[in-house]
């Protein structure tokens, strides 16, 4: 089984968190869940029998299909497409088995598409309270995927019990590429997240991460 992904998305008003994970050899899917306030609001799952067809199984082929899945619908909730799903309408047990290119290919064909700034990680997030903290991201459009240079970035930390402090700014390379390092502080009571954001004419986009005790 690998390792899945889980990022928490801010549009409007309200915070998606999405999850992506592999439900192993045995159930080979690759199933994404949107929460909002702890409730399953929407899924998809993808199959990948196709690539057990041979002798061995490619695992980099899996986390690229994975990683797809999770940017698409990550996609698809800026894109606007929960826009008008109110809070009290969600369904805990809203899975379904709609394949996910035709869903998102079905919405764009509605809404028209978008092509609005996303942040691409080349690792996880994975701060630590007194250690080392690497930011290596990249700004480009969703769609085309064409760079976005000159984009603001700003790295803070929140918390559950003080005022955001801020880490590190500056902004992305002619090649949509900010890279930096700080050093963590100490640990510090309360729940405690890394908050990466990006700024630019083209749009808005944030990447968060707890962090953990080291």
């Amino acid at each position: 089984m690998i390792t899945g992904y889980n990022t928490d998305v801010r549009h409007g008003s309200r915070t998606f968190h999405v999850q992506t994970e592999d439900k192993g050899l045995a159930n080979p899917k690759i199933e994404t869940l949107i929460y909002v306030g702890g409730e399953i609001l929407d899924s998809y799952r993808s199959s990948y029998e196709d690539l057990q067809a041979g002798a061995t199984l490619i695992e980099p082929a899996v986390q690229t299909r994975m990683d797809e899945q999770h940017r698409a619908v990550i996609r698809d909730i800026k894109n606007g497409k929960y826009d008008t799903t109110p809070s009290d309408a969600l369904e805990p047990t809203a899975f379904n088995e709609r394949p996910l290119d035709q869903a998102i290919l079905d919405f764009l064909l509605q809404e028209g598409d978008v092509d609005t700034l996303e942040l691409v990680l080349d690792r996880p997030l994975a701060p630590a309270f007194g250690q080392p903290f690497r930011v290596q991201i990249q700004a480009r459009l969703c769609h085309t995927r064409n760079p976005v240079p000159d984009a603001e970035i700003a790295v803070k930390l929140v918390s559950s019990l003080r005022k955001a402090t801020g880490l590190l700014t500056g902004r992305t390379d002619a090649a949509g590429c900010f890279v930096g390092e700080i050093n963590l502080p100490p640990s510090q009571p309360g729940q405690c997240a890394v908050v990466v954001s990006c700024t630019s004419d083209r749009g808005f986009d944030e990447l968060k991460a707890l962090v953990t005790s080291g």
